[in-house]
């Protein structure tokens, strides 16, 4: 079931496109990234949950949502482009958050935002 859904924003000085889906499964919630994705890479990119926009690499709420949320690296130091997809962990309480982030797990650097805009379950 669809819980959710969003368009990337890009971080300062990065590129990011395209928009994301949120589907509800039983092995936990599917993030999948539309087929117009593009990222202009970074070292250490990964996907993290975050209450509010994060707007502040230095602020330790960003810092522990992306340790605590974390559940998709990317490839390295390269563009990404097109569709890829990952699990959230039952773990995690989807409804707690209302933002995906991309965070920089190597230099700690927000890469971009994604605000959650919730579907009727």
């Amino acid at each position: 079931m669809l819980i959710g859904h969003g368009t990337f924003t890009p971080g300062q000085g990065h590129e990011l496109e395209g928009t994301f889906t949120l589907t509800q499964r039983p092995d936990g919630v599917l993030m999948k990234a539309s087929m117009d994705f593009f990222f202009d890479g970074s070292p250490g990119p990964g996907w993290a949950l975050s209450r509010g926009v994060p707007s502040d690499r230095d602020d330790p709420l960003t810092r522990q949502f992306a340790a605590e949320t974390d559940f998709l690296r990317l490839a390295c130091n390269q563009p990404i482009r097109g569709p890829h997809s990952g699990l959230i962990r039952p773990s995690i309480d989807i409804d707690a958050f209302d933002t995906l982030f991309l965070w920089c797990y190597s230099i700690p650097f927000i890469l971009g935002v994604g605000k959650i805009t919730r579907t009727d379950r």
